[in-house]
Order: C-alpha cells, then sequence, then structure tokens
C-alpha cells in the first residue's frame, strides 16, 4: 500500500504558518500572563499605597477633632451653663470650626438638659438654614436650650457670619433638643475619657455622621462629623472609581463607603442595589477574619482584590479601612490589550500567508526541480544540465552534487548499453552473474581491409577516422533499437529484443543494416588512397535462441549474448569477405521478414562449427511497397 506524499511547498508553507501561529499565539498567551500578573501586582501596590494615604489623610481628618476634644479639658467656663446671651466658649468653639472644616458643629451638653452649640452652616442640608429664616450671610449656627430650673424650656437659635457677628436670632418652637437623650451623651457619661459613636442621624439636620465626645464634671463636651466629608474624600480615592473605599465597624457595620452614584439630597449617598449587596459581602466576609489583610473574594460569581488595614478614627474605637477593586477592572484593560493583540497577529499571520507561500516556493522549486532530475537520472536521461545556484547553502552542495553525478553517468553512459543500465534501475535488483534463454537478432559488422588501411596512417588519423565511423553506425543501431554490445578493435556486436523487449526485431536488424551499408559507403570510399585496397563495411546477422546476461566477474561484468546464434552471426560477417557480399544473413531470419526485404542465395555453404551446410542469404534491398 502506497502512503500519501505531501509536496514540500504546502508542507514548508503549513510548517511555517502553523510556526507562526504558534509563536504568536505563546507569545500573546505569556504576555498576557505576565501582563495580568503585573497589573494585579500593580494594582495591589497601589491599593495598599491608597491604603496608607486614605489612613494618614483619614487621621488627619478625625484626629485633631480627638485632640481638641480631650484639649476640652483645659477650657475655661467650660462647667458654666449657657444664658440668653450664649456661652464664654463661643470664640474658641467658632475658632474650631475655622481650623477644623471638617467638623460639622461643636456642643456642651449639660446633666440639667441645658444646651449649647455651634454648627458649620455648611455642613446643613441647601434650604435646611432658610426654612429658618437665616440670612443669606450666615456662616454659623448657634444653639441655645435652656432647661436647668424651667418649667417651660427655651430654645432659640442665633445666625452668625464669618467673623461671628450676630446676623439674626429665631426662638425655636415645640419641643426643645434634649441632649441627655442624645447617643453621644449617653455613651460619654457612661465611658470613661474619650469615645466615640457609632454612626447615627443628627438631629434637626438628619445627616449621618459620628460624634466625638469626652464626659467633664456636669455634662458632656463634644464635637460633630458628618460622613458626608469622610464619603467625599472616599469618592476622591483613585480606587473608588472602579472599585470600593469603605470604613466598617469588626463586626460588619458599614461606617462610610465610596459611591459612583449621586448623592441623595440631605442624607446617605445614593447607592445601586448591586454595588450595596457586593460591599455587604465584602464586608462580611473581611469581619469573619479580622486577621485577613490580603485576599481575593469572589462577590457574586466575580473575582475581587482586597486590601484591609485596622484604622484609628478617634475615641480609642480602632475601625478597619478597606479598598476593594474588580478583577476585571484591573485586568480588564489587559484582556482588551491582549485581544486587540491578537487579532492585530492574526491579522498579520494572514497578511503573510502570500509572503511564506512565496517563501515556501522558493525553496521548494530548486528542490522540485531536484527531484525531476533524479527522476530524469533514474530513467538515465543524461542530456539536460542541473542548474545549481540557490541561496539555500544545503540545496546548492545538493544541485552541485547532483550534477556531479548526471555528468559522471553521463560519461559512463557512454561505455554500457544505455538501455540495459535504463532496465537495471527500473528493476530495482541488484545484477547478478548469469542469464537467460531468450530469441534474439544478432548482428556482426567488421571493417574489411581495415589493417591494410591502417598500416600507412598515422595513429592519430585511425582513431579519428574509426571514431566518426563509429559514432554514425552507433546512431543507425540506436535508431533501430539495438543494444550495442561491444566494439572489438574494427568490429561492432549487437543484437535485439534484449534487455527490452523488440517487437520485429529481425526487420529492424536488416533495416539498420541496409542503413549502415548506404551511409558507411560514401565514408569508407574515400579512405581509399592510391595503390590501397577498398575499405567497406561487412554485416553478418541471424536470429535464434540465445543466453542473454552478466558474464565476469563479482567485480566486472559485461552484458552480453553467447550461444550458437552468435557464433553463427560471426561467421556469417566472416563469409562476406569469401562471397564478396556486404550483407549475409541465414535462412531463419530470411523467414520471418520474407516478403519484405530482396533476397539473393549465397548457397549453402560449409561453416566452421556445424555439420551440415548452411542456406545464407544476401540482403539486396527493401522490398518495394505494395499498393
Amino acid at each position: 500500500m502506497t502512503s500519501t506524499r505531501i509536496a514540500i511547498a504546502p508542507s514548508i508553507f503549513t510548517i511555517t504558518l502553523v510556526i507562526a501561529v504558534g509563536l504568536a499565539g505563546a507569545i500573546i498567551y505569556y504576555t498576557h500572563g505576565q501582563n495580568t500578573k503585573n497589573a494585579e501586582i500593580a494594582a495591589t501596590v497601589l491599593m495598599d499605597r491608597a491604603l496608607e494615604i486614605i489612613d494618614l489623610r483619614v487621621s488627619s481628618h478625625v484626629e485633631p477633632i480627638d485632640r481638641a476634644v480631650r484639649q476640652s479639658t483645659f477650657w475655661t467656663s467650660l462647667s458654666t451653663p449657657p444664658s440668653i446671651s450664649g456661652h464664654p466658649l463661643r470664640a474658641q468653639m467658632l475658632s474650631l470650626l475655622k481650623e477644623l472644616p471638617q467638623t460639622s458643629a461643636v456642643f456642651v451638653g449639660f446633666e440639667g438638659g441645658d444646651h449649647y452649640q455651634i454648627a458649620a452652616a455648611v455642613h446643613r442640608p441647601p434650604g435646611f438654614l432658610a426654612d429658618k429664616g437665616a440670612p443669606a450671610e450666615t456662616v454659623y449656627q448657634e444653639s441655645v436650650v435652656l432647661r436647668s430650673g424651667r418649667e417651660v424650656p427655651i430654645s432659640y437659635a442665633r445666625f452668625l457670619d464669618e467673623n461671628g457677628t450676630l446676623l439674626a436670632t429665631r426662638v425655636e418652637t415645640g419641643e426643645p433638643y434634649d441632649p441627655r437623650e442624645r447617643p453621644w451623651y449617653r455613651l460619654a457619661r457612661n465611658g470613661s475619657g474619650l469615645v466615640r459613636t457609632d454612626t447615627y442621624r443628627f438631629s434637626g439636620t438628619e445627616k449621618l455622621g459620628l460624634t466625638v465626645a469626652r464626659r467633664f464634671p456636669g455634662g458632656v463636651v463634644g464635637m460633630d462629623v458628618t460622613l458626608a466629608e469622610l464619603t467625599a474624600f472616599l469618592d476622591a480615592v483613585p480606587q473608588a472609581r472602579d472599585g470600593v473605599v469603605a470604613l466598617f465597624h469588626d463586626d460588619g457595620r458599614i461606617l462610610a463607603h465610596s459611591t459612583p452614584g449621586a448623592r441623595a439630597a440631605g442624607g446617605d449617598a445614593a447607592v445601586p442595589p448591586d454595588r450595596r449587596e457586593k460591599l455587604k459581602r465584602l464586608v462580611t466576609r473581611l469581619a469573619e477574619d479580622p486577621l485577613l489583610r490580603a485576599t481575593t473574594v469572589d462577590v457574586n460569581g466575580d473575582d475581587w482584590l482586597v486590601r484591609r488595614n485596622p484604622i484609628d478614627l478617634g475615641g480609642g474605637a480602632a475601625e478597619n479601612l478597606v479598598v476593594a477593586m474588580p478583577r476585571a477592572a484591573v485586568v480588564g484593560p489587559i484582556e482588551a490589550v491582549s485581544q486587540r493583540t491578537f487579532l492585530v497577529s492574526l491579522l498579520i499571520v494572514f497578511a503573510s500567508v502570500p509572503l511564506i507561500w512565496l517563501v515556501s516556493r522558493r525553496i521548494s522549486r530548486p528542490i522540485h526541480a531536484l527531484g525531476e532530475a533524479a527522476e530524469r537520472i533514474g530513467r538515465f536521461e543524461l542530456d539536460r544540465e542541473i542548474a545549481d545556484g540557490s541561496i539555500i547553502r544545503e540545496v546548492d552542495l545538493l544541485q552541485r552534487a547532483m550534477e556531479r553525478m548526471r555528468h559522471s553517468l553521463s560519461v559512463f553512459s557512454l561505455y554500457a548499453p544505455k538501455a540495459l543500465v535504463r532496465q537495471l534501475v527500473a528493476s530495482d535488483t541488484p545484477p547478478v552473474l548469469g542469464g537467460t534463454r531468450r530469441e534474439v537478432t544478432v548482428c556482426f559488422m567488421d571493417l574489411e581491409n581495415f589493417t591494410a588501411m591502417s598500416s600507412h596512417l598515422e595513429p592519430e588519423e585511425v582513431m579519428l577516422r574509426m571514431s566518426q565511423y563509429f559514432e554514425r553506425v552507433t546512431q543507425i543501431l540506436q535508431a533501430h533499437g539495438a543494444t550495442i554490445d561491444k566494439y572489438i578493435g574494427d568490429s561492432v556486436m549487437a543484437f535485439w529484443n534484449a534487455p527490452m523487449n523488440t517487437p520485429d526485431h529481425p526487420a529492424k536488424a536488416c533495416a539498420a543494416a541496409l542503413e549502415i551499408i548506404a551511409e558507411t559507403s560514401a565514408m569508407t570510399s574515400g579512405w581509399t588512397g592510391e595503390g590501397a585496397p577498398k575499405v567497406r563495411t561487412r554485416i553478418g546477422i541471424h536470429c535464434g535462441q540465445a543466453i542473454i546476461g552478466n558474464v565476469g566477474s563479482s567485480d566486472r561484468m559485461n552484458y552480453t549474448a553467447l550461444g550458437s546464434t552468435v557464433n553463427l552471426a560471426s561467421r556469417l560477417e566472416g563469409l562476406n569477405r569469401d562471397l564478396k557480399t556486404s550483407i549475409l544473413v541465414s535462412a531463419d531470419l530470411k523467414e520471418q521478414v520474407e516478403g519484405r526485404f530482396v533476397f539473393q542465395s549465397a548457397g549453402d555453404i560449409r561453416i566452421k562449427g556445424y555439420d551440415e551446410p548452411v542456406p545464407v542469404f544476401e540482403i539486396l534491398d527493401s522490398a518495394p511497397a505494395t499498393s
């Protein structure tokens, strides 16, 4: 069974294309992996850096408030209850609000229910002060609640400009504010030292925030920080654009967080439900493991890169700061670049297909030509030279080697029958000594008076004449399908029907003999000098069984014919001298070509090696064609 063979040009093209695509894919895959890894590392480094910055910023945001509340121990008149005209600490509180713009309000609550507060108007919701009748120039609001020693509490508000100058006063209606009911008051009275409340909604503004407070004999002093300020700061962190930055308790309660949406007026930030849900899941996961600092958390099927640090917001309560980003947001640009790189690489590969094909053809063309040359050499067709000069060194070496082989075989073919060599090569069987019996037509020819002629000539002239003579004789014999066995001096031995089958070989031998006599007569007639005998060609032909094969030794063989058929043909050639004829044939050959040639009987001749006389015939010419 013959296996399928693939041409070299498609093979080179396919292999090159596969290698190109494979290398491009491997490079893209490796680059994508490295870029993704580097992007994650860079993102985590930036997140860690963001944690440090946020920690410092939050500390700088809350710590001054913590410090100010601690220093309230040294405030004079702190224990003095407020009066209708205000409180002795007004100037100091205004100074704190100016120095600490993140502070929403500074206040003092007393055991008797009195309360004094100065709040920054900028932290009040839009329209809040206008509803109270505050002038447009209002920068601060002073609130006073007088309850101690009174049956009916008094509450009023004063509106101050940026210098603390009174702009307007308004008496509050309804149930006055009672500081003793507020979370910060209860927490401070029950605690020791500085305390910080959980997030809660401030009275009046309903804003979400926290309070840092400290008790003193007779009451509690504190400062408010709205989470709106913290959230605004967290929103400014770069990681908040695609991720989440949040503050939360160890128990999972969220204090503040960044939000990608607009903020609801007067309250908490408006957060998309899916983002809030993801934030809760993140915080819950981190709250479960307080020691967890860096991790990747699966949130609803999405991986999030998370970094967490503890943070001190003041009041002695440690909270947690977390920065989290969806992994897709980190590696998304890298994946987009990888996809574009992959598409560009594919376009480059596809665009290079014609070039790869041209290169493949350029490489394969000389190899294909070498294959055709090898086929010609295998058929012993050695006339066409093999071109060299390939740009590929190995191919050029092969071309030169093939040309040397062709030339060597061409020289060798001058010493051996080409038909025989073709048959031996085609049979794919090594030659061995021995032969087979088959019918052949054997021809011997000789130059009469050659010895006498050559004795009067220089050897070079003799060689020249014989070369011309044998060249023409050989051409005629080969044209009629003969296998030239050997040249012996001025003689030639040839036969037909071996090694290849030759149809009608007796007739071909006769036709070749007539043509040789006609062609060489003019050539040899010019060789006769004055007084020298005439030089002419004598031919003997016989058809019969002979042994055809290799004779000699394993080192050197000769493909030839042996047997009585060969001997008789040789004897017939010699009889021409005595009978003064040119072409003599046997009766067996005459019988096979009867009617196609004109014969004349030369009689029954006794021939050496034969007991009985042998009928011999001379060929005179080809028989005329009949209509």
